[in-house]
């Protein structure tokens, strides 16, 4: 039996045949797609890379300032290489090698023992050294001493380099530094001068070396042998031009004083004071009042020669009682006695040799300072009053007593002081030269 044919899936079949081929045709006849070319995307990455470029760069460059900000809050960063590179581009100054100022002035730092160079670097930054923790840190680092810096106290300025201070607190070897100690000069005097150098030294040491010398520094130089317990160096802080290293310590510049002294006096020198009947300790006593006596060096052996006569022959010149009646001794005292609590830091400005307002016999000391009352108190007083060169301490040691002479005044030959001074050998001649100098000078 023959089926009858579906009609229903006829159409079926000749639907899908349409569509079949309308989608031959419609894929047969589109334009087909074009690949993207290299070049275009290259182009296209280097775009986005570029403006992801600048977007870092802006970033930057907004954030640069506070990434400053925590290196100098952070300075021992300095040390890691991407810290450096960044610091160099940004800000190159930072890491120079210069002074805060040129302010001389000195001040005193501490450096304990176990402080970091952090520490150190805030110590200085505190106490107005140095401009920049950050180019002090660098500076340690420079000079490879990470770790090294010494504990101690220092003398410093904020004229000093970064990189100086480094060496002084290294205590290595400084730049040099040329020191000239005057003739004349008291210790205070010398002291307050020193603080005024560049020398890294603390001043405050240097005074207790001065003031409390040692026992093993008084066995190192034998002309102190005679010095009594207790008394100072007063006189022996040679006079002269010294180049020093800005970073010796207090006792190493106090050895070049004393070794200076030991140099000038020569065994001539000696000699001389031996043939005196002085001790060293008591010629540099005399000497020291003939430095602030005498003027003119050919004077220096005349105006020994006096104090020795007064001091030998008491009953010589119509009797001098073996008084020198000398005014520096009054002055010393009596500027020992007004500035007994002046600080150190105060005595580079105090003038220490002011003229006599009275006569020399109405001048009142404490008694500690009695003996340098030479007008009523014999012989020489109890310790030197400054610092004598070569040249008094040879006038001791060949003074000209066979002069006789047992007086002098300062002369004023033509109305002008030139530092010349008249001799006598009793009390009338003295007197007639203090008259003929006031109307010379009146």
């Amino acid at each position: 039996m023959t089926r009858p044919p579906d009609q229903r899936r006829d159409l079926d079949d000749r639907r899908n045949a349409r569509i079949r081929k309308m989608r031959e045709e419609r894929q047969g006849g589109a334009r087909p797609r074009r690949p993207l070319q290299p070049v275009v995307l290259l182009a296209w990455f280097a775009g986005i890379i570029a403006l992801l470029g600048v977007i870092i760069v802006i970033g930057f460059f907004a954030f640069a300032p506070q990434l400053m900000a925590w290196v100098d809050q952070h300075p021992g960063s300095i040390e890691h290489g991407v810290v450096q590179t960044f610091v160099r581009w940004y800000e190159p100054e930072a890491l120079a090698d210069n002074p805060k100022s040129d302010d001389g002035s000195r001040i005193s730092v501490t450096v304990q023992d176990g402080a970091s160079d952090a520490d150190i670097a805030d110590l200085l930054f505190d106490r107005g050294l140095i401009q920049s923790r950050l180019a002090f840190e660098w500076a340690v680092i420079q000079a490879g001493r990470k770790g090294t810096l010494q504990a101690g106290t220092y003398d410093l300025s904020p004229s000093l380099k970064p990189s100086e201070i480094v060496a002084a607190l290294r205590q290595e070897a400084g730049p040099e530094v040329k020191v000239t100690i005057q003739e004349g000069w008291r210790l205070e005097e010398v002291v307050g001068y020193l603080r005024s150098t560049k020398l890294t030294m603390n001043v405050d040491d240097f005074v207790d070396l001065v003031e409390n010398p040692p026992a093993d520094l008084i066995r190192d130089y034998g002309f102190l042998a005679d010095l009594r317990k207790g008394r100072t160096l007063e006189g022996y802080l040679y006079p002269d031009t010294y180049r020093l290293d800005a970073n010796w310590d207090a006792r190493t510049v106090l050895d070049v004083f004393l070794k200076t002294f030991d140099e000038r006096l020569t065994n001539r020198i000696r000699h001389g004071i031996e043939k005196q009947g002085l001790t060293i300790d008591e010629a540099v006593t005399l000497a020291s009042i003939v430095e602030r006596e005498a003027v003119l060096d050919k004077e220096r052996p005349l105006i020994a020669g006096v104090y020795l006569n007064r001091i030998q022959n008491p009953d010589g010149g119509g009797g001098t009682g073996g008084l020198l009646n000398a005014d520096p001794t009054l002055q010393y005292a009596l500027a020992t006695n007004a500035n007994r609590d002046a600080s150190v830091a105060d005595w580079g400005s105090i003038d220490w040799w002011q003229p006599l307002q009275t006569g020399g016999g109405d001048v009142q000391l404490p008694n500690r300072l009695s003996r340098f009352q030479t007008y009523l108190n014999p012989g020489l007083p109890p310790s030197p009053i400054a610092s004598p060169r070569a040249a008094s301490l040879a006038a001791v040691a060949k003074p000209a007593t066979d002069r006789g002479y047992y007086y002098f005044v300062a002369a004023c030959p033509g109305g002008k002081r030139d530092g010349s001074h008249y001799f006598a050998q009793t009390l009338p001649q003295q007197n007639a030269n203090i008259d003929r100098a006031r109307s010379e000078c009146p």
